[in-house]
């Protein structure tokens, strides 16, 4: 028949009286008397349904006869109510259906009716049991969830819920369903399953469990068990209720309030049940003891749980008292050792009463007499502390009787046990409490067994309750490790509220352990810290005990004396730790002091000695006064030994030094008898420790003629007698104190000798180390000295110096000459700009207004002020309408080249000229401003330009700006040039990429001249520096190649070669900046030129320009050769070279007069042109007079034999020009009658009449040039002068003589200049006498026409000698200008800094001094340095001039120091940390810091030897300081950006200075192109190999190098990054944000683009191990990082990439960076989603253990902890402050939102059971017992453990036992105490030091991880494939989780900070409630919700059923 559907599935009353009221008349039914009527009426309708029609009297038979059911009639109501249930058994209507319309119908019965129903629903229930019970005998399928407690499908749980009325009703039917068929054990079962849900809710539920319906079911239960005890064939039945009973209090909620009496009545009644006689005789024993172990196990549980809540638990106890009967036949149920002793040791301590502590004592007791296996002593020593607690509080003496039994056990156990003798159990399904405990111990016993190398994993990783966590201390106390006893004994020791237990503990450990190092540990730390300054009680008992060691016995009386005894001397150390502690015990310390100095009669070397010491360095203004006098009867009283009145000295130092004693009078009362002693004597030590009492009396200032007397007589009877020592040690003494006193004071007790000879006696020349060190305090207090009152005129080069002529008759000559070159240049300049000249001559105009420039007056308008008074930069387009910028546009066109020589070879010197005045001294930013505007402007013109001259000028004027930067040391210059140069290169010398213009003969004169000057200023640049020699070099190779045999001298780009070519040379040899590779180069290069000469074959045009730039060579040679710096071989080949040219040069001149007549190849010819030019230009410093005569008179003759040769008459320039050059220099101002000064005038008088009456126009030309070789103009070198020195001329004009003759002389050749040029300015000569001796020479300048000579009309048509005249005139004017200004110390500042210290005096100077004398060694030859080593003692030298205060006289440091580090590799480290200090200021160690960072090679990485000196040194290695911040920090100093002071880097931030220098010494600074050129050469060299791929496995060393460096990084950028906000602000897109304010704009760019540069490392690197890879890539991301697009870049989650190897690096770097964004504050609450994504990410990977490798799993689990720890840390920087309330409450908020965030993400994981489960594990577990300790959850019973997590290593001592002998274990406690007290001060200024902020995030996430591993990772777990610790691991994870978990929500909800609380459960509920997950899943989340049962809606309360 088939089963009616749902037509009538339940309807409510309403709807059934509507029903029957629609029914037609004949089918309604009679409700008359006639029951037999009704009765058929409701079978008729039972026949309907059964009949299943489709009609509509069928459909409604159904509700009438459900409303039959609730009739009134009684009878009628019965006979519906077994229809229904023969509908149901039948099939035909479905359970569901029938238990729903039951319900409803129910709702509205009374009396019989509902009794009718309650009877048919127990039918129903029998027939199901009867289906679940015997299937085999029934027909039925029933579904067991159709008496399911959800949402009260049980019929009896809906009928209770409505009328409580039918409770006694409901328990008789109860009672008739299990009683239906008594002999059928399964159905008895089946029927109480039924029935249970019912019970649940009676028993479980929120409300019912408080009501009496609860004992009803209970006590139902009890009987129904009672009467089935003695049924033997029930067995099953009675274990099956049993089971139900005890798991009634697993499932019981939590109520934190009180103890349930529900629960309690249920555990009364198991514990009553399980005594019974009948119980016992009717279990078998095995389930006894299973039974009686869980019963046990649950109330020990709940003990706990009410032991944590601070809820009584006696009631508890005294039921597991019952259960310890002794009987017969009685089983007393017990559980395994390694359980159930930890629960009771944790109930035992801190017992709230004492019958609980009986019944305790009693229990443990019992269980060690019962015992039948070996205890295992690790798991007995848990009792040792409360068992200790007790026996010292309990009062009866049957306790304490119990407890020593106790221990007496405890200490028959052996110390070691072999694991095979112990069994170990196998932990409990339980909860809470019991289940922290149990994973404790697991942990415990897994980290006893541990290796020496995981020593840091075993202690106290799991534990959230100081309880348990002060009974693993104990137990570990006992460990066979004594390093693991000591860091248990300290840990114990910080627990706080139990030291007077601790106390009794660490007394009893002195006693049994036999270990020195563990008794010092106990007596000198573990004791002492017991003692606080609140704690008086904890602070007397200490107190006795220490007592007794030092008296001997306890309770000593009064005047007792002290023993001689080690431990006595122990404890009288000990005391004066506490006192340190307790400043309170002072009476007792002093007693104990005075004590001990009666009962001596000598003082002898112990403990004891340093204790008044001591004392006086803690609080010498306390307690001085007391202890001084015991010194002083010390003194006077006894004979002591040297080392007591050593130790008395010292103590006497202390008090001084506090101020207590002035040194006045404890000299003269009692060290001025110590110090007669202590010369007397020689004692070492007693010298020493008076020398420092004498450097205290020279650090004082005290202005009293008696006080001055006394540092008077200390220096002259006491330390300078001493400074003669034989003894080092004492020497280094004196000489400490001496460095104490000032500087005029130490200076007359030296020996009277220079300085140099001093330091080379006393310190290059000494063996010991010792005192070399200590002479390095005299000469640093000197030097300082020195400097405070050096000239500041001396901070600068001798060139510097302003000259002081003698009398006024030179100066005002030479004023008056300025003036009128003064007067001519400005009229040359106006005319130019406002073009009122011959078109003719503007060529010449404009080539002289470029050198004219430099004479008019600075005024570069550098800035704007605003209206708010604040200085701007001026814009571009500001800059562009100056006139300064349209005369530079205007030259580009005006400027030629075409007409003479030298005008090509001092093209530059013009340009640079121009741009000279247009730069700001003071405001290097604006010069640079002005500087890019122009040069990009420039750039444009060269690029565009379509004219060659125009190309070449715009190429020129880019090179000067360059040039005259670097004259102004501006660091622009360098980056520039290198700039410049490359783009050279790149465009302007490869043939493919040349044009029309860019090929033209004038551009590449241009190209080439400006890569000779420029590439000099770049030398550092060593791959630049060889390309641009390799174009030189191929065009010198292709020049000697070729067939060129014509003269033609315009052949430009030929004649650049050569002449470049040498000029480059000159730069190279000259640099200050020259390395031993550079030096190599040019020596190679210099040979090449050599060759040319000697080979003769190169082209004219070639050769000559070699020839003319020749003398730039020569100088450049002799000047490097002059300095101490090159006096080497290279140098000397240098040298030797030149002299050779020279030689050929003088050889070739006298050939041509031997044979005047001669024909000439092109290449001999251009010789003999250049040939003048070398000797007459080239340096003849060295030439004597008689070698100066011979070669003026040969290029006398020279020139005579040329002008007498027709052909040779165009070339008379080559011999003009040198002769009068020669003529210039020769002039000798000491005797003005001599020969050269009437050669002299007669030369320009020849010149000036040649000029005017020559008709020849070469000539002319000849003669203009020449003329101005006369005034002083160096053709060859250029007229660029910066110091005054002898400048013929010039320097008669300056001298003391007359010059008066020389006036007319000068007037002449101006004059004819002038006419020459076009110029109307006449110059009238006067004499002004005032006697004879005071005549005087003026001009006057009269500007204005003027009638020309007809003599010179000739020469006025001559227009290229005008331009020529102009271009002249503006040379002679630059060039006396110049020199002007270097007599007057005006002249322009200039890169070259001076090479020595000679302007210093050698007989005073101790500057002067250390430089010299570092330069001894490198003098020295091979063989004399191999005969001892300078390296110790130029070390010191670096290292006294590195302590220096900045800024230091200028001076060129780049060669010293690079030949130091080239002869002393080991000297890098002291030259890197001088060129750090003092590279602000000097160039030249900028230089050095940056070519020494070049160099830096992954070579030095692996350099072991010098890694182990380094470090053996105490001292960071050379590596560590490369990038570290004397390296790279300082290098980013200088590009810009300042260094953030943290920890110990603080002293690099503030630099000690001399006063009044800041403004003269210029600061450097370095462009940002050169800073990020350095940065990504150190990224290459640490981060990746040399053929370019990622190092992925980097050696310590390397790794130490690279945290060093993004270190470094960070301490300059990290403060520009976002600011890091407190953790209170909302994660907005709002959030602050610090910005670059305060960097100016090229620091900005040089951050955003060191930050693309580390940005482009994060991509690129992976590690293999997670500590590296999350040391270095947190860095990486905190430097890189500022958006997520960022990150996104690197597609680091792209899906479908998890597929391919190395997804676990992958996520790894995806968590790194996203939690970097979000720590940062770079995420918007939407963007901070994504941790949760990169969470579930590394979840799926860490999940998946078919599809990745154990590597990949490792690193994603690794990720998961970087995850949390960002979670739980928030958006903001750590703070070491205490946090307040307000931001306790938000902090817990972050924390349970980002709980819930995990919650949804395991909700979209339920489906995947593995990933879920280990989701749980991992992202649930995690932040629950990672998140949360004690202080944040609101339980009672906590107390504080200071220091949780891992034992510091520092608290590790780490020493051998010695003796087993009493006296030779003492004597080793003395030893050791003398070494621990020695250390202990610096030990703790090291744990106290403020350290750096990457290194605290470092420590603080390996501490995080560290307890992520040990608690919460699994995949080592499932890694050894051991199935049963891995699940021992995820119960125990669990475990702690339900227990810790639910005390968080419920301790937030407490404090009423967030409603969040709801949420939280909620998701919980929603886990719980899922279909998909699995039984073991679905309970975890069921203890959970029970554990808060109060956030659980009502309507859904059943789950927790």
């Amino acid at each position: 028949m088939a089963t009616l559907g749902k037509q009538g599935s339940g309807p409510s009353r309403s709807s059934l009286d509507t029903l029957a009221g629609s029914v037609p008349a004949s089918n309604a039914i009679n409700t008359s008397a006639h029951r037999s009527v009704n009765i058929q009426k409701i079978a008729s309708l039972s026949a309907q349904v059964k009949g299943g029609n489709s009609n509509i009297n069928s459909r409604l038979a159904l509700p009438q006869l459900w409303s039959q059911c609730s009739s009134h009639d009684s009878y009628i109501s019965s006979v519906a109510s077994e229809s229904i249930v023969d509908l149901v058994l039948k099939q035909t209507l479905e359970w569901n259906d029938a238990l729903s319309g039951f319900e409803n119908a129910l709702s509205t019965a009374e009396g019989q009716s509902m009794v009718n129903m309650i009877h048919s629903l127990s039918t129903l229930i029998i027939a199901a049991a009867e289906a679940y019970g015997t299937p085999s005998k029934s027909n039925l399928t029933v579904s067991r969830n159709v008496f399911a407690v959800k949402n009260g499908r049980h019929p009896y749980i809906a009928l209770i819920s409505t009328k409580a009325s039918v409770e006694s009703i409901l328990f008789s039917e109860m009672d008739k369903i299990i009683e239906h068929q008594t002999n059928s054990t399964q159905y008895r079962i089946a029927a109480f399953d039924l029935i249970s849900p019912f019970l649940d809710f009676c028993i479980l539920d929120r409300e019912k469990r408080g009501t009496i319906v609860s004992g009803t079911a209970v006590l139902w239960i009890s009987k129904t068990l009672n009467e089935c005890l003695l049924d033997p064939d029930l067995e099953p039945f009675i274990v099956h209720l049993f089971n139900y009973l005890c798991s009634l209090p697993d499932r019981f909620p939590l109520d934190r309030s009180w103890l349930s009496t529900a629960l309690q009545t249920i555990i009364s009644t198991l514990v009553d049940f399980y005594c019974l006689p009948s119980t016992q005789a009717s279990l078998s024993a095995g389930y006894k003891k299973t039974l009686g172990g869980r019963l046990l196990l649950v109330l020990l549980s709940w003990a706990g749980d009410m032991r944590r809540y601070g809820l009584p638990t006696l009631s508890l106890l005294q039921s597991a008292q019952k259960l310890q009967r002794i009987r017969k036949g009685y089983v007393q149920p017990t559980l395994p050792f390694d359980i159930l002793w930890p629960l009771l040791s944790f109930l035992l301590m801190d017992s709230p009463t004492v019958d609980e502590q009986r019944i305790l004592i009693n229990w443990m007791l019992a269980v060690i007499a019962a015992a039948e296996e070996p205890l295992d002593p690790m798991i007995a020593h848990l009792a040792l502390l409360p068992v200790f607690q007790l026996l010292v509080e309990s009062q009866a003496e049957a306790i304490t009787k119990r407890c020593s039994d106790i221990l007496q056990k405890l200490e028959t156990l052996p110390k070691e046990t072999s694991a095979q003798e112990l069994t170990h159990s196998d932990s409990l399904a339980t909860s809470g409490v019991a289940a922290m405990i149990q994973a404790e111990i697991t942990h415990l016993r897994h980290s006893w067994s541990s290796s020496g190398d995981q020593e840091d994993e075993s202690l106290f990783t799991l534990g959230d309750n100081s309880t348990l966590s002060s009974l693993i201390f104990t137990t570990s106390m006992f460990h066979p490790d004594e390093n693991r006893r000591i860091a248990a004994a300290s840990r114990q020791a910080q627990v706080e509220g139990g030291q007077l237990v601790s106390l009794v503990l660490f007394i009893y450990m002195l006693r049994v352990d036999s270990s020195p190092a563990v008794k010092l540990h106990l007596l000198q730390e573990a004791i002492p810290s017991l003692v606080t300054a609140k704690d008086e009680v904890a602070t007397a008992r200490v107190l006795r005990i220490i007592l007794t060691l030092i008296n001997g016995v306890p309770n000593a009386p009064a005047g007792s004396k002290f023993l001689n005894t080690h431990m006595g001397a122990v404890g009288v150390r000990i005391l004066f730790l506490i006192w340190k502690r307790q400043p309170r015990i002072w009476k007792t310390l002093r007693h104990v002091i005075h004590g001990w100095v009666e009962s001596r009669l000598r003082l002898i070397k112990t403990p004891k000695k340093g204790d008044a010491e001591d004392i006086c360095a803690i609080d010498a203004a306390g307690y001085a006064e007391v202890l001084i006098p015991f010194l002083a009867n010390l003194l006077g009283s006894v004979e002591l030994y040297a080392s007591s009145i050593c130790t008395i000295i010292e103590t006497m130092n202390l008090t001084v030094q506090a101020n207590v004693v002035e040194p006045r009078g404890a000299w003269n009362v009692l060290l001025c008898h110590v110090a007669e002693h202590a010369m007397k004597s020689s004692h070492t030590g007693m010298l020493q420790e008076m020398c420092v009492f004498y450097g205290i009396v020279g650090s004082r200032s005290e202005d009293t003629q008696i006080y001055l007397d006394l540092r008077e007589a200390v220096l002259t009877n006491y330390i300078q007698p001493l400074l003669s020592s034989k003894d080092p040690e004492v020497l280094a003494s004196a000489l400490k104190a001496l460095s104490c006193f000032t500087a005029p004071e130490i200076l007359p007790i030296l020996e009277t000798e220079q300085p140099s000879n001093y330091i080379r006696e006393r310190i290059l020349d000494t063996s010991d180390s010792l005192v070399v060190d200590e002479y390095s305090l005299v000469i640093d207090k000197l030097v300082r000295h020195e400097l405070q009152h050096m000239r500041r005129g001396l901070f600068k080069d001798a060139a510097f110096k302003k000259a002081t002529p003698e009398s006024q008759a030179g100066p005002q000559e030479l004023d008056r000459l300025q003036g009128v070159l003064s007067v001519v240049s400005g009229n040359v300049v106006h005319k130019w700009q406002s073009g009122d000249v011959n078109p003719g001559l503007r060529i010449g105009y404009a080539l002289s207004s470029l050198l004219c420039s430099s004479l008019e007056s600075s005024n570069p308008a550098a800035s704007t002020t605003t209206e708010g008074g604040e200085e701007s930069h001026a814009s571009a387009e500001t800059i562009r309408a100056r006139p300064s910028y349209r005369n530079v546009m205007t030259a580009l066109k005006d400027v030629s080249f075409t007409d003479h020589l030298v005008e090509r070879i001092s093209a530059l010197e013009g340009w640079t000229s121009l741009f000279d005045n247009m730069w700001d001294s003071s405001d290097d930013a604006q010069t640079m401003v002005i500087a890019e505007t122009m040069i990009g402007d420039l750039y444009k013109k060269l690029t565009d330009g379509y004219v060659p001259a125009h190309s070449a000028n715009a190429l020129f004027a880019i090179t000067g700006i360059i040039l005259s930067l670097h004259r102004h040391s501006h660091p622009a210059s360098t980056v520039q040039s290198s700039l410049l140069a490359k783009h050279l290169l790149q465009e302007y010398v490869r043939t493919e990429t040349l044009t029309d213009v860019s090929g033209s003969d004038e551009v590449q004169f241009a190209v080439l001249v400006s890569l000779s000057f420029i590439t000099p200023l770049a030398a550092v640049d060593e791959k630049l520096v060889s390309s641009v020699l390799g174009v030189f070099s191929d065009r010198l190779q292709a020049d000697a190649s070729s067939t060129d045999t014509s003269i033609d001298v315009s052949k430009w780009a030929t004649f650049a070669t050569g002449w470049a070519f040498c000029n480059l040379l000159a730069g190279l040899v000259d640099s200050p900046t020259k390395t031993v590779e550079l030096n190599q180069v040019c020596q190679q290069m210099l040979h090449q030129l050599l060759t040319i000469f000697e080979i003769n074959t190169a082209s004219f045009a070639l050769t000559l320009g070699v020839l003319i730039a020749f003398p730039r060579l020569s100088v450049a040679v002799a000047s490097s050769s002059s300095s101490q710096a090159s006096r080497t071989t290279t140098t000397d080949e240098e040298a030797a070279a030149v002299e050779k040219i020279k030689n050929i040069a003088q050889k070739d001149l006298e050939s041509f007069l031997e044979d005047q007549q001669q024909v000439f190849s092109s290449q001999a010819l251009a010789r003999l042109l250049g040939a003048p030019w070398v000797l007459a230009f080239s340096d003849r410093t060295a030439a004597s007079p008689e070698e100066r005569k011979e070669q003026t008179d040969l290029l006398d003759r020279a020139l005579l034999a040329a002008t007498s040769r027709r052909d040779l008459q165009p070339q008379l320039v080559h011999f003009t020009v040198p002769f009068c050059h020669m003529i210039h220099t020769n002039l000798d101002v000491r005797n003005p009658s001599s020969s050269e000064i009437s050669v002299f005038t007669a030369r320009i008088h020849s010149l000036v009449n040649l000029i005017r009456i020559t008709p020849t126009t070469a000539a002319r030309h000849t003669a203009v040039v020449a003329l101005a070789s006369l005034f002083g103009v160096d053709w060859s070198r250029g007229p660029t002068v910066t110091s005054s020195g002898s400048h013929g001329l010039f320097s008669y004009l300056a001298s003391p003589i007359n010059p008066g003759a020389m006036a007319s002389v000068t007037n002449s050749a101006l004059s004819t200049l002038i006419e020459l040029s076009g110029l109307s300015i006449s110059i009238t000569t006067t004499t002004a006498s005032g006697g004879a001796a005071g005549s005087a020479v003026h001009a006057i300048v009269t500007l204005g026409s003027k009638t020309p000579n007809p003599k010179s009309a000739l020469m006025l048509q001559d227009l290229k000698a005008g331009r020529l005249a102009a271009m002249t005139l503006g040379h002679i004017a630059c060039h006396i200008h110049r020199l002007g200004q270097a007599d007057t110390g005006k002249v322009i500042g200039t890169s070259t800094e001076p090479k020595d210290y000679s302007r210093l005096p050698v007989s005073s100077s101790w500057l002067r001094a250390l430089w010299d004398n570092m330069w001894v060694p490198l003098q020295l030859g091979t063989a004399q340095r191999a005969q001892r080593s300078y390296a110790t003692a130029l070390e010191l030298l670096l290292y006294s001039v590195h302590s220096l205060p900045t800024p230091l006289p200028a001076v060129n440091w780049f060669p010293l120091l690079t030949q130091l580090v080239a002869m002393e590799p080991q000297l890098i480290v002291p030259a890197i940390q001088l060129a750090s200090r003092h590279a602000p200021t000097s160039t030249s160690l900028m230089e050095f810091l940056i070519i020494t960072l070049s160099n830096f090679k992954v070579q030095t990485l692996t350099d072991a030897d010098a890694q182990t000196d380094a470090e053996d040194a105490g001292r960071p290695s050379a590596e560590e300081l490369f990038v570290g911040e004397e390296g790279l920090g300082r290098i980013l100093s200088l590009g810009g950006l300042p260094l953030t002071a943290v920890g110990g880097d603080q002293a690099l931030a503030e630099l000690d200075k001399v006063r009044g220098l800041e403004g003269l010494a210029k600061k450097v600074s370095l462009p940002g192109a050169r800073v990020v050129d350095q940065v990504e050469r150190l990224v290459k060299t640490l981060f990746f190999n040399p053929n370019g791929t990622c190092n992925t496995d980097p050696s310590p060393s390397l790794e130490v190098l690279q945290l060093i460096f993004l270190d470094t990084l960070s301490n300059h950028m990290r403060s520009y990054r976002q600011g890091r906000v407190s953790p209170a602000v909302s994660s907005t897109s709002g959030k602050t944000k610090k910005t670059n304010q305060g960097l100016a704009d090229d620091a900005k760019e040089l951050l955003n683009d060191l930050r693309s540069v580390i940005l482009r490392v994060f991509y690129q690197v992976s590690f293999p191990r997670f500590m590296t890879a999350q040391r270095v890539l947190r860095r990486l991301a905190d430097l890189s990082l500022t958006s997520l697009s960022h990150l996104d870049a690197a597609q680091l989650d792209t899906p479908g990439r998890h597929d391919s190897a190395g997804a676990g690096g992958r996520i790894l770097k995806e968590a790194i960076g996203i939690t970097s964004l979000y720590q940062a504050g770079f995420l918007t609450s939407q963007q901070e989603g994504r941790l949760t994504r990169a969470a579930e990410s590394a979840l799926l990977i860490a999940s998946s253990t078919s599809q990745y490798e154990p590597e990949d799993r490792k690193m994603a689990e690794s990720a998961i902890s970087v995850l949390l720890h960002a979670m739980n840390g928030g958006v903001g920087e750590r703070s070491n402050l205490p946090a307040t309330i307000t931001q306790s409450k938000k902090k817990s908020n972050l924390r349970l939102s980002w709980l819930q965030r995990i919650l949804d993400v395991l909700v979209l994981m339920s489906s995947q059971h593995e990933v879920f489960e280990r989701g749980v594990i991992l992202l649930l577990g995690g932040a629950v017992l990672l998140w949360w300790d004690e202080q944040d959850i609101g339980t009672h019973g906590y107390r504080e453990v200071k220091g949780r997590g891992q034992i510091d290593d520092q608290d590790q001592v780490s020493v051998k036992a010695s003796s087993t002998k009493d006296d030779d274990m003492e004597a080793s406690l003395l030893a050791m105490a003398d070494d621990h007290l020695e250390h202990g001060d610096a030990k703790g200024e090291n744990r106290s030091a403020s350290m750096d902020y990457n290194i605290q995030e470092d420590d603080e996430f390996e501490q995080w991880h560290d307890r992520f591993l040990q608690s919460i990772a699994t995949e080592d777990v499932v890694e050894v494939d051991d199935h049963e610790a891995a699940k021992a691991h995820h119960q125990d994870v669990l475990g702690r989780v339900s227990l810790i978990m639910p005390d968080i929500i419920m301790s937030i909800r407490g404090t009423g900070s967030s409603s969040s609380d709801h949420q939280t459960a909620s998701r919980l509920l929603r886990l719980a409630l899922d279909p998909q997950l699995k039984s073991p899943q679905k309970q975890f989340l069921i203890t959970l919700l029970r554990r808060m049962e109060d956030l659980v809606p009502k309507g859904q309360s059943w789950v927790l059923i």
